[in-house]
């Protein structure tokens, strides 16, 4: 009997080491560069699903001529077109997610992108969730204190442009701010 069952654990360890080797494998991503903005300038068009106006397609270009962003191999979007046309230039396999599964996205990033440079687009109310999940942060104070619980952030409905950078290298996360201007179609980088 006691033979059966050491026959049994090791078939067991067996079996389940290529499931529990991924699973380290994904926690262990040391290395990923994702960059993450809201979808450029929408159309008024009065519709739940617009597609870019000609400032967004204009800025859509500039995005894609941008050398940081030509090192990208993957790009993300959700099901709408705006999100979408914002990577319509850019020269990337691109994927479809849900915007209401932040942690789903994340992992994907982590197990099937791991030492890769990706691209996100979100929309107002999902890229701060998206940079938090990647482990960025909003540092938030009030009167030079820091608040006693985070408050929800969301991106300004104007905000079109911004280009959050989250690499995490070396076991240490590094956060850069990036901005296309479409008055003048020049970027801008923030620290």
């Amino acid at each position: 009997m006691r033979r059966l069952i050491t026959a049994t654990a090791c078939l067991a360890t067996i079996v389940l080491s290529p499931t529990v080797m991924a699973l380290e494998e994904e926690s262990r991503c040391n290395d990923y560069d994702v960059f993450v903005l809201r979808h450029l300038e929408k159309a008024d068009d009065g519709t739940r699903d617009p597609s870019l106006n000609s400032v967004g397609k204009k800025n859509a270009r500039t995005l894609a001529e941008l050398p940081i962003i030509e090192e990208a191999s993957h790009s993300f979007y959700t099901p709408y077109k705006r999100t979408y046309e914002t990577l319509e230039f850019i020269e990337t396999e691109k994927s479809v997610y849900d915007p209401k599964q932040t942690e789903k996205l994340v992992h994907k990033i982590k197990q099937q992108h791991c030492g890769e440079t990706v691209l996100v687009v979100g929309h107002s109310n999902t890229v701060p969730g998206i940079i938090k999940a990647l482990g960025g942060s909003f540092d938030i104070t009030y009167a030079g204190q820091k608040l006693s619980s985070e408050p929800v952030i969301m991106l300004n409905e104007k905000d079109y442009g911004s280009v959050f950078r989250v690499t995490f290298h070396n076991e240490r996360i590094h956060q850069q701010l990036y901005r296309i201007n479409s008055q003048s179609d020049e970027i801008r980088k923030k620290r």
